[in-house]
C-alpha cells in the first residue's frame, strides 16, 4: 500500500531560502505527522552550505571559500560547494518504515539514487560494494574532511569509485528530514571533485534528473507522489525563518 506524498515542483533559490524551506517542511511534519514532502530543487548561485557542526573559521582559512556565499545547514555532515548539481529533500514522519534507524533511510534514498545513474549506464553503487568487488578499500582519514565530496562512507553512491551523492538529516519532534546533492558536473572550485557528467555522456541538465530521481525515490519508500503548491503556511515559515535566522551572520558564524 503506498502513502500519499506531497511533491514540490523543481524551484531555484538562494541559500538562505532553500535552507529555510526544508526546515520549515520539516516543522509542518511535525505539527501534521500524516504530511510527507518531496522536492528537488538547484541554486541560484553557487554556494558553499556548512554542516550544522562545523566550524566557520575552518572554511574561512582556505582561500578559495573567502568572498564566496555561504549558509548554514540545519543538518549535520560535511560542507557541500553546491554549483552543477540536482539537490533533494525529503521529510517523513519518524513513523514511516524507513525513518528508523537513520540509515534505514539513507540506504533507501540512495539506492534509488543509485538506481537511476544505472539507467543510462552509469557503474553507480554504495562505496561498501564498490570496494568489496574492487578489493580497494577506502583508507578512512583520521579526522572527519571538511568537504562532504571528499569524506568515504559506506553509503556513499559512487561512479567508477567517485563519490557523487551525499545527505545529511535532521529529527525534530516526530519528523525527519534528509536532503543531499547529486553532484552532475565538477566546478571550477573544487576541481578535485568530478561529477558524473565527467565520468559518463549524461546530460549534466538538473531538471532531465529531477523527475526520474524523484519516480524511484518514491517507489523505494512505498509513495504515491501528489503534485502540490506549497501550503500558504510553510511558505510563510520558510519566509520568516530565511530572515531571522538563514540570512543572519549570527547563525552563519555560530561555530
Amino acid at each position: 500500500m503506498t502513502i500519499p506524498c506531497y511533491q514540490i515542483p523543481y524551484a531555484i533559490a538562494g541559500g538562505p531560502a532553500n535552507m529555510a524551506l526544508d526546515e520549515a517542511l520539516l516543522e509542518w511534519v511535525a505539527s501534521q505527522p500524516n504530511a510527507l514532502f518531496l522536492r528537488t530543487y538547484g541554486w541560484l548561485e553557487p554556494t558553499l552550505s556548512l554542516g550544522y557542526f562545523q566550524s566557520l573559521s575552518e572554511a574561512l582559512a582556505e582561500p578559495r571559500w573567502q568572498g564566496v556565499p555561504l549558509v548554514r545547514r540545519a543538518t549535520g555532515g560535511g560542507a557541500i560547494w553546491h554549483d552543477h548539481e540536482l539537490t533533494y529533500a525529503i521529510v517523513l514522519p519518524t513513523n514511516h518504515a524507513r525513518a528508523r534507524p537513520g540509515t534505514a533511510l539513507y540506504q533507501a534514498v540512495h539506492a534509488a539514487i543509485a538506481a537511476t545513474l544505472r539507467a543510462p549506464g552509469l557503474d553507480a553503487c554504495r562505496r561498501a560494494a564498490f570496494e568489496s568487488v574492487s578489493h580497494r578499500a577506502a583508507e578512512r582519514p583520521p579526522h572527519r574532511p571538511f568537504l562532504c565530496f571528499t569524506d568515504r562512507a559506506p553509503e556513499d553512491i559512487v561512479v567508477s569509485g567517485f563519490k557523487v551523492v551525499g545527505s545529511a538529516q535532521r529529527r525534530h519532534a516526530g519528523a525527519i528530514l534528509q536532503h543531499g546533492s547529486l553532484l552532475l558536473k565538477r566546478s571550477d572550485r573544487t576541481p578535485e571533485l568530478l561529477g558524473v557528467c565527467d565520468l559518463a555522456g549524461v546530460s549534466q541538465d538538473p531538471r532531465s534528473w529531477s523527475g526520474p530521481v524523484q519516480e524511484r525515490m518514491a517507489r523505494a519508500l512505498e509513495l504515491d507522489l501528489v503534485a502540490c503548491d506549497l501550503p500558504a503556511a510553510v511558505s510563510r515559515r520558510a519566509a520568516e525563518l530565511e530572515e531571522r535566522v538563514y540570512r543572519v551572520a549570527g547563525w552563519t558564524g555560530r561555530r
